[in-house]
């Protein structure tokens, strides 16, 4: 399992009016919650860090290693100390071992060690590459450190066990120890060549020193490998090869190669006489290349940001300001998409239209309910990655005229006279009128111009037909605008309030 993740973010939105302007704001970030959103953010390959002011930012997640068909144990220390990979590992820990999430390399935490309270203790089980009796070919071991003081003698790794055979049992063992201010790795009767049936055949001693110092409070990546075809083992540190050895019967390129071979399981022990973090342990069925060195991989993050909603359709959304940092070759990519209906995004359908922050957006930009896509681009490194703070939406609200402010109804024979007053509206583009047999009830039907509403175009009088004499029949009148042409549902869906409620009776007296 992989113990890195994310944690699903909360978002902070406020709304504020410029005085004496139409312009309103919404802003996003990722802490906070408000009612002006739908949803919540969605993250692909970014996780939250402390930034801008205190808050959070968002930020492309560390370049942890993953687990692969290879990797026969993988420990992150982000949310415990549990194994991941292809083996089969039990892992228990030392009653002072703990997690500090302050100072990790990777991720959201690493392992604390001061000594043996608080070693792991890395059981291999049936299936892992350590098990009894196992054989294998190449194999890689690495880590990242950061010593407190590196002081001789300390014990990074050992593993130790015993491997039976004709004539005698064969001591094995495999340690990383600091010895004059650099680590040191041993192999000690871990490698065999084939025939090698009595423990006198089967001695050796294999040993890798780096040639730089192992610098305190300073982390360090280093690695182990072994090439089982050539009997290559090559220790590097931070990717450049400090020492190398061959495990060949005669310890020289060329000849019988002698391969790692297993006898009795035992735990592989790490942090046993250490004080210091270690980060991203991996033990691997194969001979690592190229180790990951770099905080940020090649992969981007994506952000997609909770569905604001403008309160009206047909809203104008001028610009969206963004606080970020792109340090170096690092970049942040945005896109906005706008509707006054948002229901088919959540298949993620709708098209992104890319755009700068800050700058004017096209006269085109109008709807009710926008969303954000941002993704944030590492630099060709892999040492640097941009950060996102926060995001502000301008938009200029285009709610619905205001309505009649009175409607005067007369009774005709067989019809109803309205009158009311014209709104004081730039964009207006008609009226609908209302009816209904009780008070506030506007579903009626049987006029010769349809069922309620009857859209009266852009007029202050209409003459309803088609009455019964004797029905009485209440009345309102809305206005709409001009976006009621593009909006979703018509006049209807633009419309807004209702003027003030009249009535009439139709009567053959009636004049």
């Amino acid at each position: 399992m992989n113990l890195k993740g994310i944690c699903w973010l909360a978002l902070a939105l406020s709304a504020a009016v410029t005085a004496g302007a139409l312009e309103e704001r919404i802003s996003m970030s990722a802490t906070g919650a408000s009612g002006r959103t739908i949803g919540s953010w969605s993250t692909e390959g970014a996780v939250t860090r402390s930034g801008y002011k205190g808050q959070n930012d968002f930020a492309i997640a560390p370049a942890a290693y993953s687990p692969s068909q290879t990797a026969d144990l993988l420990l992150h220390f982000d949310k415990g100390h549990e194994s991941a990979g292809a083996g089969d590992w039990t892992v228990s820990a030392g009653p002072s071992f703990v997690i500090d999430p302050g100072r990790a390399l990777l991720g959201e935490g690493a392992a604390s060690f001061a000594g043996p309270a608080s070693s792991l203790s890395l059981l291999p089980g049936p299936g892992a590459l350590f098990a009894t009796n196992s054989r294998f070919r190449d194999f890689s071991i690495e880590f990242w450190l950061y010593p407190s003081s590196a002081e001789n003698g300390e014990v990074v790794l050992l593993w130790q066990s015993v491997r039976k055979m004709a004539g005698g049992v064969l001591p094995q063992r495999i340690s990383c120890v600091v010895a004059g201010g650099r680590l040191m790795w041993g192999f000690a009767n871990f490698f065999s060549a084939p025939g090698d049936s009595r423990p006198e055949q089967a001695t050796n001693d294999v040993q890798l020193r780096s040639r730089a110092p192992l610098v305190p409070r300073t982390w360090s990546h280093h690695l182990v490998r072994f090439d089982g075809d050539t009997g290559l083992l090559e220790y590097a540190v931070d990717g450049a090869v400090e020492a190398i050895a061959y495990t060949t019967v005669s310890g020289h390129e060329g000849g019988t190669v002698r391969e790692p071979s297993v006898g009795s399981a035992a735990p592989l022990r790490l942090g046993v006489e250490y004080a210091g973090l270690v980060d991203e342990f991996r033990l691997s069925r194969a001979f690592v290349e190229k180790p990951s060195l770099h905080p940020y991989g090649k992969a981007s993050a994506v952000l997609v940001s909770p569905v604001a909603d403008l309160g009206y359709g047909n809203s104008r959304l001028l610009a969206v300001d963004a606080i970020m940092r792109a340090p170096g070759a690092s970049s942040v990519e945005f896109a906005y998409r706008i509707a006054d209906a948002w229901a088919a995004w959540r298949a993620d359908a709708g098209d992104w239209t890319a755009f700068r922050p800050g700058e004017r957006l096209p006269d085109s930009a109008k709807g009710r309910f926008v969303q954000i896509r941002v993704e944030l681009f590492p630099d060709g490194t892999g040492n640097l990655g941009p950060s996102l703070s926060s995001l502000s939406l301008r938009f200029e609200p285009d709610p619905p005229p205001p309505p009649p402010a009175r409607l005067a109804a007369t009774a005709k024979d067989g019809a109803a006279e309205l009158r009311w007053t014209r709104v004081p509206e730039a964009d207006l583009a008609g009226y609908l009128v209302y009816y209904g047999d009780a008070p506030g009830e506007y579903f009626g039907l049987g006029a010769d111009q349809g069922p309620s509403p009857i859209d009266a175009g852009n007029t202050t009088t209409i003459t309803i037909t088609g009455i019964p004499n004797g029905r009485l029949l209440y009345f309102a009148v809305a206005a709409y605008d001009a976006a009621a042409g593009s909006a979703e549902g018509g006049a209807a869906s633009r419309a807004g309030e209702f003027s003030p409620e009249s009535s009439a009776r139709p009567s053959r007296t009636a004049r």
